[in-house]
Parts: C-alpha cells; structure tokens; sequence
C-alpha cells in the first residue's frame, strides 16, 4: 500500500515537471492557443450581455459571440493605436524628463568639491557621534548621488523607449495569431457538444465532462469580464486624478494601470509606479507625484477592498496562498502573460480536479472555504 501511494506520488511529481517543462519550451506555440481558448470564455460570457440587446435575445449563441469578438477587436485596436500614440510622442520627451531627473538628484545630493572634505579625522570621529552620523550621511549621499549620475548618463531612455515600441508592435501579431485562434474556435462552438459525447461514448461521462466544460466557461469568462469592468473602472479614475493634476500621458499610464490590475496582489502597486516615477521626471519635485500616488492609491485600495469582492463575490473560489503560488509558478514560466492568467489557470485545475472523485480532495485544499 505505502509502496503504491509513494509511486504515485513520484509520478505525479515526474509528469507535472515534465509539463511544466513542456509550458515553458513551447511558450510560442502555447501561449497563443491558451489565450485564444481564454478569449473564448471572455465572449461565452458576454455573450449573456449581448443577448440583452433589443432583437438580440433569441439569436444563436455564436452570432452573438461574434459581435462581442468584433467589440473586443474594435476595442483592443483603439487601445492598441492609442498607447503607440502615446509612446511616440513620449520619445522626444525623454531628454526634458532625463535633464529634470538630473537636476533633482543634484539638488537631493550634491557632491562636495572639497576632497579633503570627505577624508575623516578619525580621532574627532571617535570623540564625536555627530560628526560620526554627519560623516555617514554625506558619504551615502555622494554614493547615490554618483549612483544616479551615472545611470543617468549610461542609460539610454530613448532606445529603451524604441525597445518598447518593437515589443508593442509583436504584442499586435500576438494578439492577431490569438484572435485567428479565437475565431476558427468560435466557428466550431456549435457542434462542440456532439464532439464531446462521439468522444466518451457514455452519456455519464459525456455529460460529466460537458457540466465541467460549462462551469469553467461560466466561472473564469464570468471573472475575466467582471475583471475587465473593474480594471476599466480603475484606469478611468487614475486618469480622471493625474489629468486634474496634469500628469503627461494620462491616458498611456492608466491603460497600463488597468492592464496590470489583472496580476493579483503586484500589479497594482506596480501599475501606480510607473506614472508616479514619470510624474518625478515631469515635474522635477515631489509635490505632485506624491499628491497623484497618493489618490491613485486610495483609489486601488478603496476598488480593490470594497468594489471588486462585491462585483467578483465567488466566481473564483481560491485560497490567496494558492493564487500567490500560481502566481509565481506562472510568471516564472511565461512572464507578465503567465501572471495575468495565473488565477484563470488554477480555477480551471481546481474544477477540473473537482469533477474526478479521487482528484476532488486536491481542489478542496486549492479552494478558500474547501467548498468544490
């Protein structure tokens, strides 16, 4: 018995290391086809939104996922378009923010020109702990003062901004080879069903394994759209706050807000970074960044405590450890791609775990309330 469960676990360790292995090689293959099935769920579930639609409500289910794919094409264009847009008007800005950058650290610390200055007495040192501390203090402010200059002068903002651009623009071809995806699995959406009973054979195992294929449609294309609303919610506010302080770029930094709320717990201290280090280069002072950092950040807390658990309320029934561990078990094979679809992919385990009798005990411990 204790020989039959340890070489079940070797097992399970041996294939589960082996698909990992075979995620993170095949990422360009992958990624594409994953994303495209996510897509899917997205549109399965506004679908329901469309059916509202006066005339709309009794048409077939792939004519009204092919409206929302061209609302999600019109829309992903728009952005799309408006962050190139943003992003090459932002090149020849750069010098203005990298010489304002350059003036606040020399302002914050500013290298003493006496050398002699800067050679300690040790005997007064050891006499006194002021002069000690003081010694202390200007010798880490010439180090970050060195430190700044030379990042300032070595690194090139404008090719890193070039660097972005070439990214953006295989992002665009990502997105076209998913959407292609998207549309040939949209095609065969109706006879889906009758493929799924051909391949079991047996109508209990047919409908199990269909009921599974609806719950997670329903649950993870139910979060991503409610997501969706929340982060679009989000982005709208931040770019209501840094446009009233006269932040540069609004629109550019609350798409990319909006876009990392989608990774749990980092991405929204992460999406505020970004613009509030930009606001510092803009402005040269530390008034209006902290002023919009602030805002932004009670904005984040206020969605993300209050308004997002009451929109999301049980469609993804995780445990925070096991989406924190998703969460660096994916971004660590896939990157930011792989931390935006962390807490889809573990939903989808955890239901396909739930629907076998001997995996069910699994996705009760990857749940929040072992309720499966």
């Amino acid at each position: 018995m204790l020989q039959g469960r340890v070489s079940t676990i070797f097992f399970s360790v041996s294939i589960t290391i082996m698909v990992g292995w075979l995620f993170y090689v095949g990422k360009a293959i992958i990624l594409p086809i994953v994303t495209a099935i996510i897509l899917l769920q997205i549109l399965y579930a506004a679908s329901a939104t469309v059916a509202r639609i006066p005339g709309l409500g009794r048409s077939p289910l792939w004519l009204r996922a092919t409206l929302a794919l061209i609302a999600v094409i019109l829309m992903l264009f728009a952005m799309i378009r408006m962050l190139v847009a943003s992003l090459q008007t932002l090149v020849p800005s750069l010098p203005r923010y990298q010489s304002n950058l350059e003036n606040l650290f020399s302002t914050w610390f500013a290298v003493s020109s006496n050398a002699d200055a800067l050679k300690p007495n040790l005997s007064d040192m050891m006499s006194s702990p002021a002069m000690m501390f003081d010694r202390g203090s200007e010798a880490i402010a010439n180090g970050v003062s060195q430190f700044a200059n030379r990042l300032l002068t070595e690194v090139d903002i404008a090719a890193l901004a070039q660097a972005i651009l070439s990214s953006l623009t295989s992002f665009g071809g990502f997105l076209f080879i998913t959407i292609l995806y998207a549309s040939f699995m949209l095609s065969e959406i109706t006879g889906f069903p009758d493929k799924v009973r051909r391949a079991f054979g047996g109508d209990t195992e047919a409908k199990n394994t269909l009921n599974m294929i609806t719950r997670i449609n329903h649950d993870i294309g139910s979060y991503l759209a409610t997501k969706t609303l929340i982060n679009i919610i989000l982005g709208v506010i931040c770019w209501i706050i840094m446009v009233s302080l006269g932040v540069e770029y609004a629109a550019l930094w609350a798409i990319i807000i909006g876009l990392l709320n989608y990774i749990p717990y980092i991405g929204s201290i992460v999406g505020v970074a970004f613009p509030a280090l930009f606001a510092v280069a803009q402005f040269g002072t530390l008034t209006v960044p902290l002023i919009a950092t602030g805002l932004m950040t009670a904005a984040q807390v206020i969605i993300g405590n209050v308004v997002e658990p009451r929109m999301l309320s049980k469609s993804v029934n995780l445990s925070p450890m096991v989406v924190l561990v998703s969460l660096s078990v994916w971004s660590t094979l896939w990157g930011i791609p792989g931390a935006i679809l962390a807490v889809p992919f573990t939903t989808i385990l955890m239901i396909v775990l739930a629907g076998r009798k001997g995996t069910k005990p699994i996705a009760a411990l990857l749940s929040s309330d072992g309720r499966v």
